[in-house]
């Protein structure tokens, strides 16, 4: 799901009838290619089943004191068609969230959301040793109103424009995959295609209402963006349990994204056919209100192998090298006309193109020690890429800014141990990291409030990350908690231009000191439904949301809580469960987009004390 380049939309995909979730941590560039610098997410849903019937459902409902009440429904069913042989998994999913932003423009409530969501799965097996299997993900979420606050000049989960500012995005996606036992080793051959799109309206008149002083209508920019990408990966895998493992693969990927930004002023054209005479008004208004149209293309390709190989010696040491050899290469190019044009380059319209490229290495290399089930420990050292993307921003004559960003890369030094005591009763995993970050990618803001992309040096990042699992003497009480300390700073003093200048030393955007959760369990195995009771705490640290703003996010605590237990049923197994997200209602700024200060400001917060109910049903 992720985009090399710009990325389109990030999907927040439903975990209903997931088989598991992956976090890969540090860089993963090797084995998957750009777009993996922090690491990778990997969502592995269930298969269809080829022995057997199953189904699951899951309905809930879910109310906000003082705003809304929204609900959900899922659903899945495995169907065995020809047994041991051939069967069809499909799943659907159905959520309304309940919206909680005044909007003082238009009213309460204002950004409900939507979310809609099929999987597919159809897996053959003609024989044994050879599998094929077929994966479709369809998902649209649709935002009635981009869910931001003005909290300096209207206060929290409140603003004030004009207009809704929906913001709609659907995913797409397509996986063929043969996996062929060939005895010696097996050879998975992947083919996909994944499309993305968002369209949004948002209120510009804050930024270029001036230049229609006597107009009262809104500037609207209506953004459309398509985004298209076909993926092809052949990969090989050792089997059997000897010292020597190994993988080899190859992997082609593409991808082309279309941005449609034109803004729009109603009446613009009579008022630029008074300033400019009605010949001249025709060109610089070409859309009759639309003033400003933009389009931004690109289009990326990287061509790679890639390999690892492991050995294991001396009974608890095992030794691992790996290397992406890739060629990367990008294209990019712009498209302004009318009135912005003509105020930011004199003319009635301007083109510009721009294209890299790049041949690397990335190199892995792990060492592991591990003398039995107890003690794991670890070193490794990885490198991460990403590709450069082309900047979407509405144009200024009076604050350039760069057409695009060029890609940046990193080295990533890692010791880490896994540590199990009193036969699993207590776990705990310290993590050390140090990165070498350059030819950094960083969102900053024009002093008008725009915001865009730039490249902007080098910088380095380091701390450590615990993670601890103990189950206590007390039957059925369960403490996990994690911990991350990182000091993430620019090494080197950049003049961006347009007032930003970053000192040496200046911490990263979006990069807390600190992070803590901790989940505290019990059981009460004994009691009728086997009811389990879970309070959560989670603290994120304070960091600026942007290089160059005094706006910071983080610095506040959430509290959850759940309680859960089994029902019975005459058929299969049903869990209700009760919640409360933010008990304490908490008004963090999760993200933030500074455009300057007061209504230019958008600050993204924790939504407010949310109370659910879950029943879930599996056969």
């Amino acid at each position: 799901m992720t985009d090399p380049g710009f990325a389109v939309s990030v999907p927040d995909i439903d975990t209903f009838d997931v088989a598991r979730i992956e976090a890969l941590k540090g860089p993963q560039s090797t084995l998957f290619g750009s777009a993996t610098l922090g690491g990778a997410i990997d969502y592995i849903p269930n298969q269809a089943n080829v022995t057997k019937w199953d189904a699951a459902g899951e309905t809930s409902i879910v109310g906000m004191p003082g705003h809304e009440v929204g609900y959900g429904e899922k659903g899945m069913v495995n169907i065995p068609i020809i047994k041991g042989r051939l069967a069809v998994r499909g799943v659907l999913d159905y959520r309304q969230d309940p919206g909680y932003i005044t909007n003082l423009g238009i009213g309460k409530n204002t950004n409900t959301t939507y979310t809609r969501n099929a999987r597919v799965s159809v897996v053959f097996t003609p024989t044994d040793g050879t599998k094929l299997a077929y994966t479709y993900l369809g998902q649209s979420t649709d935002v009635s109103d981009d869910p931001y606050s003005m909290s300096e000049v209207y206060g929290a989960y409140t603003k004030k424009v004009a207009t809704l500012e929906p913001v709609r995005t659907q995913t797409q996606m397509h996986e063929l995959r043969l996996d062929q036992d060939l005895g010696f080793a097996s050879l998975t051959a992947i083919g996909a295609f994944l499309r993305k799109g968002q369209s949004a309206s948002w209120d510009y008149t804050r930024y270029y209402g001036a230049l229609f002083p006597t107009i009262k209508a809104p500037t609207i920019d209506r953004q459309s963006v398509d985004g298209k990408s076909m993926y092809y990966e052949l990969r090989l895998t050792s089997k059997g349990q000897g010292p020597l493992s190994w993988l080899i693969g190859a992997a082609y990927y593409e991808t082309w994204k279309r941005v449609n930004s034109p803004l729009s002023t109603a009446g613009s054209g009579d008022y630029l056919a008074s300033m400019y005479g009605s010949e001249l008004a025709s060109q610089l208004a070409p859309g009759g209100d639309v003033w400003q149209p933009y389009d931004v293309n690109y289009n990326g390709v990287e061509k790679s192998i890639f390999g690892e190989i492991s050995y294991k010696f001396l009974h608890d040491f095992t030794l691992t090298g790996g290397a992406r050899v890739f060629g990367m290469s990008e294209k990019s190019s712009a498209e302004v006309g009318g009135l912005g044009s003509y105020l930011a380059y004199g003319s009635l319209f301007n083109y510009s193109s721009g294209r890299s490229s790049q041949t690397s290495a990335l190199p892995k290399f792990a060492f592991k020690y591990e003398p039995g089930r107890h003690i794991m420990a670890y070193f490794q050292f990885s490198e991460g890429y990403r590709f450069g993307a082309p900047n979407t921003n509405p144009v200024s004559a009076q604050y350039p800014t760069p057409r695009e960003t060029k890609s940046d890369s990193l080295k990533n030094y890692e010791v880490g141990a896994r540590l199990n005591f009193f036969r699993g009763h207590l776990i705990l995993e310290p993590t050390l990291y140090y990165i070498d970050w350059r030819n950094l990618q960083a969102k900053l803001a024009r002093p008008d409030g725009v915001g865009y992309e730039a490249n902007v040096g080098r910088a380095t990042s380091r701390g450590f990350e615990f993670a601890g699992t103990w189950v206590t003497p007390l039957p059925g009480l369960t403490l996990q908690s994690n911990a991350t300390y990182t000091d993430a700073h620019m090494t080197e003093a950049v003049n961006l231009g347009n007032g930003v200048v970053l000192n040496k030393g200046t911490q990263l955007a979006a990069s807390p000191k600190w992070q803590f959760s901790e989940t505290l369990s019990y059981q009460a195995k004994t009691l009728f439904m086997r009811p389990v009771f879970s309070i959560m705490h989670h603290y994120q640290g304070s960091a600026p949301v942007m290089f160059g703003s005094a706006m910071k996010m983080g610095n506040y605590n959430t509290l959850d809580l759940r309680l859960s237990g089994d029902l019975p049923t005459s058929l299969g197994h049903s869990v209700l469960s009760i919640y409360v997200k933010n008990l304490t209602s908490s008004r963090g700024v999760t993200m933030g987009y500074s455009g300057g200060g007061g209504i230019f400001d958008q600050y993204y917060l924790v939504p407010p004390r949310l109370i659910g109910m879950t029943l879930a049903w599996h056969l």
